[in-house]
């Protein structure tokens, strides 16, 4: 009996490919890829036109050739879901080239993978309206996102493993980006974790181990001629090999850094944050900076202006400096907590720092001056003032005091801007920079989430007896009961003439008057000759008082052209100054009553 041996080769992927679908050129009508035709392979570039839809199931797997692309003209729509993602990779061994969003279109990517493009490119190139959301972008060459022109929306997605051979490690902006809630680690670039060259929102998101290599500077954070807005993030963990600003590099823009976690960061320069803005400025406020390493100090101010308030600033290590080195225009620290090793403040330029009102970990002032290198120290240098100091670590919940010398001037008789002027009180920590809010009675709850205001400002509001001020700190501190009231003054006489369609003209009587007094006023047609509407129009005569508040109301309605005369009895008000008002038409005139009793 001969015996047969059966074989089952099993090729891993054979289903797949077998069941794949090749697609390439124009995607003309709407279009679905779902899970029936995955993976769908890339041979040749896609384009999806204007004014057509592209919808990727979730669970489908895109696979592109060497050097192919996606570009949306239109509508791209790849939504997968938490346990079934979609998954955009290479074909093969090479990477692909990129998924590219031209200007007007829109593209929508949500639990995402996307991987392996490059490395000419940023797998994602963004030139439209972008949105990326709970996606893993990892293991791409060029970089993750690219957003040159585009608007893009960056939350909750995963960037690591991407690299650049210039900026922008996971993600590069040079228009206008929103990036929250990111975990962006183990990328490689200049601003290893983002680059920004445009204005950018970064809050809540994890930025650690990234790394600028040789040449580049901001392991996690580059903001290069942008505007930064850099919230409540955590950034660890990142080094700029022979550049700048382990943690954060600001290069003539302006950046706003607050309420970060900024630890364990080295670069060659300054480990947390490097500020090189001769154009711009940085506020740099309650943020914890801890254990960063920096051959030129753990924040450094070379030649822009920089405000650092409300940090923690610990045992951070620098080979020849001080935790904080300024050579810049104007650096400003107050009311931080700092806890220096060797030195604590180098002023390195012939400017002079202000530091007062902070805390040095010590009440002792020779202590407290041995950690400061300044003008004492060498005579080229600026002098660094930190007297007084605090004797304790400050904690940020002491509200303002009232404004003092409220005014509010500016308003004529009828407008309703005035002109806010008040000297800021000091508290007990030396801060003089603060907001305010605005309400027309004192309060006993004020509505912290309402308007601020930032000095110096007009404001619009009703003319009324008084508007009440509020100081808040940038802490957000506030008293309720710390308010300051001012009258709301400024009426002035003033004559409007129109020339148009109604003139008119105001006369007083007796001025100043006891008791009562004559008010005349004529109407003229429109150049003396029948209007439209049969030479009439409405006609307001009221008194207000100095405030601008309105005391009586004489006329309110239709008149025909002609003269009128109004007696004003004035018993009911108190003697002082007061102000006649007549509007015609688009013709307003005011002048001024004195009541004498």
């Amino acid at each position: 009996m001969r015996k047969y041996i059966l074989f089952i080769i099993l090729i891993a992927g054979s289903s797949s490919v077998a069941n794949a679908t090749n697609v390439s050129g124009s995607i003309s009508t709407n279009t679905v890829w779902d899970n029936a035709g995955s993976p769908y392979i890339v041979t040749d570039n896609i384009g999806i036109d204007a004014g057509v839809r592209l919808d990727i199931q979730p669970g489908v797997e895109v696979r592109l050739d060497s050097a192919k692309y996606i570009e949306v003209y239109g509508i791209l729509s790849a939504i997968g879901t938490n346990t079934d993602s979609i998954i955009i990779t290479k074909n093969g061994t090479s990477g692909w080239f990129f998924l590219r969003v031209v200007p007007t279109s829109i593209c929508s990517l949500k639990y995402c993978r996307i991987e392996c493009a490059g490395p000419d490119h940023a797998a994602i190139y963004n030139e439209g309206d972008l949105y990326i959301g709970y996606c893993n972008v990892s293991n791409n060459s060029g970089g993750g996102i690219y957003n040159p022109i585009g608007s893009a929306i960056i939350t909750n997605n995963t960037f690591s493993d991407n690299s650049s051979c210039n900026v922008g490690g996971a993600i590069c902006n040079t228009s206008t980006a929103t990036i929250t809630n990111n975990i962006i680690y183990h990328n490689r670039g200049s601003g290893g974790g983002i680059y920004n060259e445009g204005a950018v929102l970064i809050s809540d998101n994890t930025i650690t181990y990234n790394w600028a290599p040789s040449g580049g500077h901001g392991g996690g954070i580059c903001n290069w001629g942008g505007t930064a807005s850099i919230f409540n993030n955590n950034i660890s963990n990142n080094s700029a090999d022979s550049g700048d600003g382990g943690g954060i590099m600001n290069q003539n823009c302006s950046a706003i850094i607050i309420g970060n976690i900024i630890s364990n960061n080295s670069s060659a320069g300054a480990g947390a944050i490097s500020n090189h803005s001769t154009y711009g400025n940085a506020i740099i406020a309650h943020n914890t900076i801890s254990n960063n390493t920096g051959a030129s100090g753990s924040i450094i101010n070379c030649g822009g202006e920089v405000k650092i308030k409300y940090n923690t600033i610990i045992d951070n290590n620098s080979a020849s400096s001080a935790i904080i080195s300024s050579s810049g225009s104007n650096t400003l620290m107050r009311t931080n907590n700092i806890y220096p090793g060797i030195f604590a403040l180098f002023n390195s330029d012939t400017n002079n720092v202000d530091a007062r009102y902070n805390y040095w970990n010590t009440t002792n002032i020779d202590t407290i001056n041995a950690k400061i290198i300044d003008h004492y120290d060498d005579s080229y240098y600026g002098i660094v003032f930190y007297q007084p100091f605090l004797g304790n670590t400050f904690n940020d919940t002491i509200a303002p005091l009232p404004p003092l010398s409220l005014t509010a001037t500016g308003a004529k008789a009828n407008d309703s801007v005035f002109v806010l002027n008040w000297t800021n009180p000091t508290d007990l920590s030396g801060i003089s920079e603060y907001y305010y809010k605005l309400g027309s009675a004192p309060v006993s709850d004020f509505d912290k989430s309402g308007t601020l205001h930032y000095p110096p400002d007009t404001i619009t509001t009703n003319q009324e007896d008084s508007l009440f001020v509020w100081l808040v700190d940038s802490s957000g501190n506030l008293n309720y009961q710390n308010n300051a009231a001012v009258r709301l003054t400024g009426v002035e006489e003033e004559t409007n003439l129109d020339l148009g369609l109604w003139n008119a003209e105001l006369k007083i009587g007796q001025n100043p008057f006891i008791g009562n007094t004559v008010i005349s006023y004529s109407v003229i047609g429109y150049s003396g000759n029948k209007s439209p509407n049969n030479d009439y129009t409405n006609i307001q005569l009221t008194i207000c008082d100095i405030s601008g508040r309105t005391v009586n109301t004489l006329v309110d309605g239709e008149k025909e052209a002609g003269s009128y005369t109004v007696d004003l009895d004035a018993k009911e008000l108190k003697a002082g100054i007061y102000f006649v008002r007549l509007s015609a038409g688009t013709f307003k005139e005011t002048k001024k009553l004195v009541l004498m009793k």
